[in-house]
């Protein structure tokens, strides 16, 4: 959830500096009269990828790290309840899922979903 709440400022902060790079390459096209226009936009595509690829990757392990390290001490204060629940890989997988398809907010995601939710609780009350 914290995640959730610094990644839109995080993006925020990204599209300003992209938008603050791509004014400098725009100003400096303007000065020189014989810049090549692919090779100039190749260097503004190239620029902009880099930095998203670096900092998405940067933040993506550093959110990773706090993961692993609040699973681990979890694991360690709540592993015996964790065990005995009964917990599986399948009812991770079937969250996942739903939570994926719950996101895509298209209302035939929702039909779906409900339909097979529905569908799961007659047969197993069968």
């Amino acid at each position: 959830m914290p995640a959730a709440l610094i990644s839109p400022h995080l993006d925020q902060a990204l599209r300003q500096r992209h938008n603050k790079h791509h004014n400098k390459l725009l100003a400096l096209k303007k000065t020189e009269f014989d810049v090549d226009e692919e090779l100039f936009l190749h260097k503004i595509i190239s620029k902009a990828l880099l930095q998203t690829v670096s900092i998405n990757f940067v933040f993506f392990f550093i959110y990773l790290l706090v993961l692993i390290g609040t699973i681990s001490v979890a694991y360690d204060v709540h592993g015996s309840i964790i065990e005995c629940s009964g917990l599986s890989w399948s009812y991770l997988w079937f969250f996942a899922t739903l939570g994926g398809v719950l996101s895509l907010r298209v209302r035939r995601a929702y039909y779906s979903f409900f339909f097979f939710l529905f569908s799961v609780v007659v047969i197993t009350n069968l």
